[in-house]
C-alpha cells in the first residue's frame, strides 16, 4: 500500500492510498515525538495500524494546525473514496 500526504488549500492534510483501508478510519493519532501517523478503524476488532514512514520535517508545521485529515482511496477500477477523519496529537509540542 503506498500512502501520499499533501496539503489542501484549507490547510487540512489529506492522506491518499492507492489500495483500500480494512475498514473505515475512525481517528488519525499524530505522534510527535516520533512524527509517525496511526490509523485507528471503526472495527475494534482490527488492530491500529502504525504508518512505517516518519513524517517529513517540511509537514511538520501543517500537521500540527490541521484538525482533521481527509482520508482518500483512489483504485483503478473503483469509484474513488474520500472522508473526513479526526487528527488527535499525542505528546508534547516541542
Amino acid at each position: 500500500m503506498n500512502i501520499e500526504l499533501g496539503i489542501l488549500n484549507d490547510g487540512r492534510i489529506t492522506m491518499v492510498s492507492d489500495r483500500p483501508f480494512p475498514d473505515i478510519v475512525r481517528r488519525v493519532e499524530y505522534y510527535r515525538d516520533q512524527r509517525l501517523f496511526q490509523l485507528v478503524y471503526n472495527d475494534d476488532e482490527l488492530e491500529d495500524q502504525l504508518m512505517e514512514c516518519e513524517i517529513p520535517e517540511s509537514m511538520v508545521y501543517p500537521v500540527e494546525k490541521s484538525p482533521s485529515v481527509i482520508v482518500m482511496t483512489i483504485v483503478k477500477g473503483l469509484d474513488p473514496l474520500g472522508y473526513k477523519a479526526p487528527l488527535i496529537k499525542v505528546g508534547e509540542l516541542y
